[in-house]
């Protein structure tokens, strides 16, 4: 046999590299499955930043949510924790809009209120924290009641 027509050895395979991106992504989503696990423990009913974040990108990528509704998914409100928060300040602002077109006392609306933010036991740093993030929910809040449906 001649050297031209002898098969060729078989090449070693080799492991197709990813996109860095896709790397990137793989590498976030094991660090947060790894999260996810240590939080395994029920979590308290406090917002962090990020969840507040979450809420917003939710929003702004088109997931409408029914504050108003009573019967509300327990399960969505445990994916994404600021929604209980966001469903409390829009019910609270929009009852507060609509007493105050009907011409109703101020006073009427804040000492209807059942939301809680604060915490007896908590300390000034706490304190502190709770309310910027209840202030952005009434922002963020505000601005989705204006937008037009």
């Amino acid at each position: 046999m001649s050297r031209h027509n002898a098969p060729q050895p078989p090449r070693d395979l080799t492991k197709q590299h990813s996109w860095p991106h896709d790397v990137n992504r793989n590498e976030a989503w094991l660090r947060k499955k790894k999260k996810r696990s240590v939080d395994l423990i029920p979590r308290s009913k406090s917002v962090t930043n990020d969840d507040l974040e979450e809420l917003r990108g939710c929003i702004e990528l088109g997931f409408g949510f029914e504050p108003d509704s009573p019967d509300l998914n327990q399960r969505l409100t445990d994916t994404i924790p600021a929604l209980d928060l966001y469903c409390a300040v829009h019910r609270q602002y929009c009852n507060h809009l609509s007493r105050t077109s009907s011409f109703a006392s101020e006073t009427d609306s804040i000492s209807s209120s059942t939301t809680t933010v604060l915490d007896k036991g908590d300390d000034r740093k706490t304190v502190k924290q709770k309310l910027k993030q209840w202030a952005r929910v009434v922002a963020f809040s505000v601005r989705q009641a204006r937008k037009p449906s």
